[in-house]
């Protein structure tokens, strides 16, 4: 920590240097409250270059063990750590949850009561950010009436400029064709009401020239020359383009086409590129179905969490492979069926309830999941996307999902036209644990003669012998 604190002392853009501070912030958690750490937190929510979603982690845990013991609101509305995480950060920590439901209810009653003082008046902006974020996922309190204090409870009437200017950028957005697929329209109609996902922040990123990097990752792919003019790099399924963003403002000399079913996830990644003055991006609606229909091949494509969505996933990954020029690369994730054991659990117990995808339904799941209720389900609450509605909604209300084995992996590329290169296993945005040493070195130990690493047969064996090997795939093909 101390040694890339000092190299962005020397060079504050200095982007290799503060995604590995972030790291080291994301995973950092100390018995008692730690003034260099804090310091260290501050100075990260300081700067709009840092990832604020991954040292949230850090400052959850500095914030509940130095939570003080009364509760007092003057304290609280003085730690400058805890209003910028409220501001900043979603919260992600079930302990830290009840701390900030008692002092929303706290807050509260103190604006309520007359005159409030100046710390109720702090506290209630920064929790009613925080509402904002997880989109009033916390508990509903009726008895609190309309006014400053229901922003921490509810959604407000009120239309926020940003989603006016999403609303007008929706209509703009041109389409390649009506979407005509049933199970399409049903995901795209989820999508409007719920946007995913909802993010706030880029953080920068390390300028990468990805066909470079991917060659060198995986020496055995065909070498490729597409000429010096941009790399069109295809995004289908770019939901609210923080994945796009993050590509066209990293990936050297690229131009970013992405495409999504929902108009108002277009429109919130339009808004944003426009916030944080990224040009090389278009943003089309439509249907993966209907990718032919534009006419055109891509150098690259990277689709994360989409085609598993897809009343035929196979059909999506065909109209994508058809969309490449051949040597063009692809990065494709999917649903692991071992991984989400817990998930399909999740849906029959929500079946079963007849608990509803909307707001009320998705606060219904939270308690029975946090009081224990629903004991078996608790450990939902180590999943990110436990914590805000959009994120919940897709963890576990989705209207469609297939979930896949390395066996079913070789089926769905086979006849392709793709060549599958190899997995990924990088887990988060800054790789919270080390989920690369584990397969690839059990791979490399047990299966000499493939340096490669590349036989999905030797990848469904290991898979068979240790269920939990993949927490979900991504994977690199390359078009033939």
């Amino acid at each position: 920590m101390a040694a890339y604190r000092q190299a962005l002392a020397l060079s504050p853009r200095d982007a290799q240097a503060r995604m590995g501070l972030d790291a080291v912030l994301e995973r950092a958690r100390t018995p008692r409250p730690n003034d260099l750490l804090r310091t260290a937190l501050l100075e990260a929510y300081a700067d709009d270059d840092a990832n604020w979603d991954a040292v949230g982690w850090g400052a959850a845990n500095q914030l509940a063990v130095g939570w003080p013991a009364n509760g007092d609101l003057a304290a609280l509305a003085a730690d400058r750590l805890l209003l910028e995480f409220l501001r900043k950060s979603l919260n992600r920590d079930a302990g830290l949850e009840r701390k900030l439901l008692a002092l929303r209810q706290a807050t509260a009653q103190a604006l309520l009561s007359g005159t409030p003082p100046p710390a109720a008046v702090d506290l209630a902006a920064a929790l009613a950010e925080q509402a904002r974020m997880n989109e009033s996922i916390w508990p509903e309190d009726e008895t609190i009436p309309d006014g400053p204090a229901a922003a921490m409870y509810r959604p407000q009437s009120v239309v926020r400029l940003e989603v006016q200017e999403e609303r007008r950028l929706a209509a703009e957005i041109p389409a390649i064709a009506p979407i005509t697929d049933t199970v399409s329209q049903s995901v795209a109609a989820m999508y409007e009401v719920n946007p995913y996902p909802r993010w706030t922040h880029l953080p920068r990123r390390l300028r990468v020239d990805v066909r470079a990097a991917l060659l060198r990752d995986f020496p055995h792919a065909a070498p490729i020359d597409f000429g010096g003019g941009p790399l069109s790099v295809l995004m289908p399924g770019a939901g609210t383009g923080q994945h796009p963003l993050t590509v066209a403002s990293s990936y050297e000399n690229a131009e970013v086409t992405c495409l999504d079913l929902s108009r108002a996830s277009l429109a919130y990644g339009k808004r944003m590129a426009a916030k944080h003055g990224i040009e090389n991006i278009t943003f089309l609606n439509g249907d993966i179905l209907d990718l032919p229909k534009l006419g055109r091949t891509f150098d690259h494509a990277e689709c994360v969490g989409v085609l598993h969505h897809m009343a035929d996933p196979r059909a999506g990954l065909l109209a994508i492979s058809a969309a490449l020029r051949p040597g063009a690369f692809l990065r494709l994730g999917l649903y692991g069926e071992n991984a989400r054991t817990i998930v399909v659990k999740a849906r029959r117990d929500i079946e079963a309830a007849g608990l509803p995808a909307t707001l009320a339904g998705l606060r219904e799941f939270r308690r029975r999941v946090l009081s224990g209720e629903w004991r078996r389900l608790r450990p939902l609450q180590e999943w990110e996307d436990f914590w805000s509605a959009s994120l919940l909604r897709d963890l576990c209300f989705h209207v469609q999902e297939h979930r896949f084995t390395v066996s079913r992996l070789r089926a769905f590329l086979a006849g392709s036209g793709l060549r599958f290169l190899g997995f990924e296993f990088n887990v988060g945005a800054s790789q919270r644990a080390d989920a690369s040493a584990g397969p690839l070195a059990l791979y490399a130990t047990r299966f000499r003669h493939d340096r490669t690493m590349s036989d999905l047969a030797n990848w469904e064996q290991l898979e068979r012998e240790k269920s939990g090997l993949f927490p979900g795939y991504a994977f690199v093909c390359q078009k033939e």
